[in-house]
């Protein structure tokens, strides 16, 4: 009754508003595809929520303990930032072409090529486990200089490292359930790993019930006994519940061969991305590890605030990319009703953005309250705060169309040459300079760092007006 209810009142709203369509009246079908994007984009945005909440128990647990291990921590996972960036990377390949072949309903296309990415993904998670595990040290030194840092995210990594394999096979297959518009399974196993991680968390770290206080080891040891169970619930999805397109472990070795090509064209442009990105995000962290460790405590924060503030922008991202490709899928004759439709939700991406804004700018007084930080670090985390909003607010664009529209599209190569192109030209070029030769405050770095999501947004929304983005990966 509730749904019923909200959807009515949507639809009254939609039928008395015209600014939002820049002068015409949203149609009866952009109604139907707009409530297909919500319906999808809520279950991601609850996923992507709770994947952040374990960063936040993290970050809330330690960060009471001790500033020092809370970079620790912070540094430790960067070789797993850059792991999973490829994870994402790969399951959002095959999303640009499982989007599409699921608009036709070719199932063993789609098992083919989940099989091949979750392949690739868990060899390079065996060998990130290994290069972790033997050389934590070393892993941590590449991010930081600090040696108390260095020490305790060591000791994080040679646990969590054991991880990476089963965070490759769960998010890998997840993802690509997400094609056929298979959102809310996500949800469930991601949620049901959340509530065990943070009575893991508090149980390990404080040494509650009889265990040993373990502090950041513990959230090591929490955070790979909760990635095993989802493993394990994901196998008891994919055998026992599953049945729409069947995929099988044995699946991970079947011949991918006549896909090749299309992967080579619209797949592999989008992990090239991913891992650039990994790689820059991966070369800031090295560049404020070098500012000192209260910057890194406060960089830490702000990492977490920045993704629980964007699990909207991910749910519409995601929700974009799964619709739009299902639509493209059909065929040309749908061209013109994308367009239409992509022009809607770039307009909603930049409400969307405003709202993010003025939800930081509220909070951002009492932020630092939320964790035991010197006076030093709560003024940094106030001031990078601002940086901040400026940045989700671009992102919320620029997150609506590259994960979004044009991956949707299939126009993946152009996406990578933006992304490369801007990363490590705007945000890593003159972030070094700004750090390291001319010495700027490391607020006045930051925003530096922050500065690539506004001129990605310049350069791509004209594109997307234009519609010249739209490429049948399927054909």
């Amino acid at each position: 009754m509730k749904v019923g209810s909200t959807s009515l009142k949507f639809a009254k709203i939609n039928n008395n508003t015209k600014g939002i369509m820049g002068g015409k009246v949203m149609t009866e079908r952009q109604r139907e595809l707009l409530k297909r994007i919500i319906i999808i984009a809520i279950p991601i945005a609850i996923q992507n929520l709770i994947n952040v909440g374990v960063s936040v128990t993290d970050t809330l647990m330690i960060g009471n303990i001790s500033e020092i291990q809370l970079a620790g921590i912070s540094q430790a996972n960067q070789p797993y930032f850059i792991f999973t960036t490829l994870i994402f990377g790969l399951a959002s390949g095959s999303m640009v072409l499982n989007a599409q072949y699921w608009g036709q309903k070719d199932t063993g296309a789609i098992k083919a090529i989940i099989g091949l990415m979750m392949r690739i993904g868990i060899i390079g998670g065996v060998i990130a486990s290994a290069v972790v595990i033997i050389f934590p040290e070393q892993a941590v030194s590449i991010f930081t200089n600090e040696a108390e840092v260095i020490n305790y995210g060591a000791q994080y990594l040679k646990i969590v490292g054991l991880s990476y394999v089963f965070s490759a096979f769960t998010g890998i297959y997840l993802m690509g359930l997400r094609s056929i518009q298979n959102v809310k399974i996500s949800m469930y196993i991601y949620g049901l790993s959340f509530m065990l991680n943070v009575f893991l968390n508090y149980t390990f770290i404080f040494g509650k019930f009889g265990m040993p206080r373990l502090e950041c080891r513990g959230a090591a040891i929490a955070t790979l006994i909760s990635r095993i169970f989802e493993s394990i619930l994901v196998l008891i999805y994919m055998y026992k519940i599953e049945d729409k397109i069947k995929f099988r472990v044995k699946d991970i070795l079947c011949k991918t061969s006549k896909y090749w090509k299309s992967i080579a064209t619209y797949s592999l442009p989008v992990l090239l991305s991913e891992i650039n990105w990994g790689l820059g995000i991966s070369m800031q962290a090295a560049i404020i590890g070098r500012l000192g460790s209260n910057v890194i405590a406060a960089n830490s924060f702000i990492n977490v605030f920045q993704q629980l503030s964007g699990v909207a922008m991910m749910g519409l991202g995601g929700a974009t990319g799964v619709v739009l490709g299902n639509l493209i899928g059909k065929g040309k004759k749908h061209e013109e009703e994308v367009i239409s439709f992509s022009k809607l939700l770039l307009k909603i991406s930049v409400i969307l953005g405003v709202i993010v804004v003025i939800m930081v700018l509220a909070i951002r007084p009492i932020a630092p309250s939320f964790i035991n930080s010197s006076e030093q670090t709560a003024e940094l985390i106030k001031s990078m705060l601002y940086v901040s909003s400026f940045l989700l607010f671009f992102q919320a664009i620029t997150i609506t169309i590259f994960v979004g529209i044009l991956r949707a599209g299939g126009d993946t190569a152009f996406c990578a040459a933006i992304d490369i192109g801007t990363l490590w030209i705007c945000k890593i070029s003159l972030g070094l300079l700004c750090a390291f030769v001319l010495k700027l405050h490391p607020v006045l770095v930051y925003l530096i760092l922050s500065s690539d999501e506004c001129v990605k947004a310049l350069i791509t929304i004209p594109r997307v007006w234009k519609g010249k983005w739209i490429h049948y990966t399927t054909v």
